[in-house]
């Protein structure tokens, strides 16, 4: 092998939460031999570069991930000749606090790489890193609980309203009944009264 040529190398970023690719992720590799080279995942996370393999068709460095709301990964590779793939890194959201991970890549030419050559994150995130959501659950129940003692107040508010609603409609029929009545004595009665009086004039 030249010593000059260099060889196509690929991996993919993914969101640990999610299991879905991180675009636009950038990518550093510090090669050993001092050169750093930069890519950028597109839409399926996979981010490419080339670099020049040591004499034994090995390549090795330190990949550096950084992404918009996710934490800054650091990672040691080592790949060897017949392997070109860096496999899946997942990183957490949160904030630039760096992971750290060292991984060895070594596969031979009779064993194939396969899915067991892919990154896989020994250090898994533990609850520390993955996203809180005990301030949503805690804002959930703050808004169910006053929620709750609102629900008395308002049916409170209905029973009155209605209550006062009923009492007014009762009281204003008793009281066009009340007027019905005497205007229907007041009409009856004074052709009465005016009779008794022409009687008693005439009399």
């Amino acid at each position: 092998m030249s010593e000059n040529q260099k060889k196509n190398y690929v991996g993919r970023i993914v969101d640990w939460n999610k299991q879905a690719p991180i675009r636009a992720a950038k990518v550093t590799f510090d090669h050993n031999d001092g050169t750093s080279i930069v890519s950028y995942t597109d839409l399926e996370g996979i981010y490419r570069f080339s670099a020049k393999p040591d004499s034994n068709g090995v390549i090795q460095g330190q990949i550096t991930v950084e992404a918009n709301g996710y934490q800054t990964y650091k990672t040691s590779m080592k790949l060897s000749e017949d392997n070109k793939d860096f496999g899946d890194i997942t990183i957490v959201q949160g904030s630039s606090k760096t992971d750290t991970e060292n991984i060895e890549h070594i596969s031979s030419a009779s064993n194939k790489p396969d899915n067991t050559n892919k990154t896989d994150n020994t250090n898994k995130p533990d609850n520390e890193n993955k996203p809180d959501n005990t301030n949503k659950s805690n804002s959930t129940n703050r808004t169910n609980t006053e929620i709750d003692k609102l629900v008395p107040i308002l049916i409170a508010l209905m029973v009155t309203f209605f209550t006062f609603t009923t009492f007014a409609i009762v009281s204003a029929m008793r009281k066009e009944r009340l007027n019905r009545r005497d205007n229907y004595i007041n009409f009856h009665q004074l052709p009465i009264n005016q009779v008794k009086l022409r009687s008693n004039v005439k009399g």
